[in-house]
């Protein structure tokens, strides 16, 4: 599980290692919740590639400013019309 500080401002990165040859040129969008809750439209934030990981900045300050002591379920959408596989979630525990 990944731990993050709510003080710190950070990439939470999810590397996506399967997909079509240029997946990185797709659109990405992030969602983090809490733990077994699904992410809504709202939730949604825009990401970015950076290499093969899915990367969107969390902390004080930023869309996903995240609360101390809550675990949240981190969720990857990669558009790739018509397909829009949504992945996660993955663990991330703010300390």
């Amino acid at each position: 599980m990944l731990r993050i500080s709510w003080l710190s401002v950070v990439f939470v990165k999810v590397p996506i290692t399967k997909g079509p040859p240029e997946f990185t040129e797709l659109p990405v969008h992030m969602a983090i919740v809490p733990k077994g809750q699904d992410p809504i439209p709202t939730d949604w934030k825009p990401a970015a590639w950076i290499d093969i990981r899915a990367s969107v900045l969390v902390g004080p300050g930023t869309a996903l400013p995240l609360e101390k002591g809550l675990t949240y379920g981190i969720w990857v959408r990669v558009t790739s019309a018509p397909e829009v596989p949504v992945l996660g979630p993955f663990p991330l525990h703010i300390t």
